[in-house]
C-alpha cells in the first residue's frame, strides 16, 4: 500500500473513530469491508479496475457508481461474481461494503472541504478578517448524498455539516498558530487543548473563522474563559473576574488562577488576538 493510500485509510479510520457514536467497532468493520472490496475487484474487476485501490479513489462520483454495482451484487447473494473463495461472504451480502462506501464518500466530501480551507489559510498573506471571509464557505454535498446526510443531520443538511467541519478547521488553525500549546500554561498536548472563541461562534458570524478571534487554551482555562471568569487586557495579560477573587479561596484556585493574574499569554506566531474582540469579551464578565 502506497503512502498516500495509507494516509487516506488512516485519516478515514480516525474520522470514524472520532465521529462514530456506536464505538470503534463500526470503524474497523468499514475499513475491513473496503479492503476486502478492493480484493474482490482485483479478482473480478467488472469494469472497476481503477477502484482496486479504494483508498486511492478521490472521486465521490466514481465511488457512487461502484456503490450501485455493489448493491446489485449484494442482492444476488451467493451467485454474485464477488462471492469469492477466501473472502467472508457477509461483508458483501450483509451490506457492509455498500454502507462502508457511503460512509467513505461522506468522509471524502468533508475531508476535501477541510483541506481546501486549510490550503486557503496556508496561502493567505492578508489580514485575519480577510482570511475569515475566505474561509466562510459551505460544504458542497453531491445530490446523491444529500438524502443520506439528511437522515443523519436533519433537514438543514448543508448548514449542519458546514458548521461542524468549519469548526474543526478553526480548531486546527488555532492549534497550529499556537504551536499546539495552551497560551497560558504552555501545555502542548493537543488532545486536552481547545480552540476557544473570544466572541462566541453563535454571536458573530463575520468572525467565526477569524483566527484573531481564537485562543488555544487547555480544558480548565477554556471553561473559565467561556464562563467569563478570566479574560485578557489590551496587553494580553491575564485578568480575573471578581467572581473568582471574591468567592473562591483554596490552594487550587491560588495555583490555577490567582498566581496567573497579570501574566502575559504566549502569543501565536501569526494572527494575534484582536483587542476589540477581547474588549467585547471583558464586557461579558465581572472584571
Amino acid at each position: 500500500m502506497h503512502l498516500e493510500q495509507m494516509m487516506n485509510r488512516s485519516a478515514y479510520e480516525n474520522h470514524m473513530n472520532d465521529s462514530n457514536i456506536d464505538g470503534s467497532g463500526k470503524a474497523s468493520s468499514y475499513v475491513r469491508a473496503l479492503d476486502l472490496l478492493g480484493q474482490m475487484i482485483l479478482e473480478k474487476p467488472q469494469g472497476f479496475a481503477d477502484c482496486t485501490d479504494i483508498w486511492n479513489v478521490s472521486s465521490t462520483d466514481r465511488l457512487e457508481a461502484l456503490r450501485l454495482k455493489v448493491l446489485e451484487e449484494q442482492k444476488k447473494g451467493k451467485v454474485s461474481v464477488w462471492n469469492l473463495h477466501g473472502i467472508p461472504k457477509s461483508y458483501l451480502t450483509s451490506g457492509y461494503c455498500s454502507a462502508a462506501l457511503r460512509s467513505y464518500q461522506r468522509f471524502l466530501v468533508e475531508h476535501f472541504h477541510e483541506q481546501h480551507l486549510l490550503n486557503e489559510f496556508h496561502q493567505h498573506s492578508g489580514s485575519s478578517s480577510d482570511l475569515a471571509e475566505r474561509l466562510d464557505q459551505e460544504v458542497h454535498i453531491p445530490e446523491y448524498l444529500q438524502l443520506d446526510y439528511r437522515n443523519l443531520e436533519g433537514t438543514d443538511v448543508v448548514q449542519s455539516v458546514t458548521v461542524r467541519r468549519n469548526q474543526n478547521v478553526f480548531r486546527k488553525i488555532i492549534l497550529e498558530i499556537y504551536d499546539q500549546s495552551c497560551c497560558i500554561t504552555g501545555l502542548n498536548i493537543p488532545t486536552v487543548n481547545r480552540a476557544s472563541h473570544i466572541v462566541p461562534w453563535s454571536e458573530d458570524k463575520a468572525n467565526r473563522m477569524n483566527p484573531s478571534n481564537g485562543l488555544c487554551l487547555s480544558a480548565t482555562y477554556d471553561a473559565a474563559f467561556d464562563k467569563n471568569l478570566i479574560s485578557l487586557d489590551d496587553d494580553y495579560r491575564i485578568i480575573l473576574s471578581k467572581d473568582i477573587k471574591e468567592h473562591f479561596n483554596s490552594q487550587s484556585v491560588t495555583e490555577y488562577f490567582l498566581r496567573k493574574e497579570g501574566q502575559p499569554i504566549l502569543l501565536p506566531k501569526q494572527y494575534e488576538p484582536n483587542r476589540s474582540l477581547l474588549a467585547r469579551h471583558r464586557e461579558r464578565g465581572n472584571f
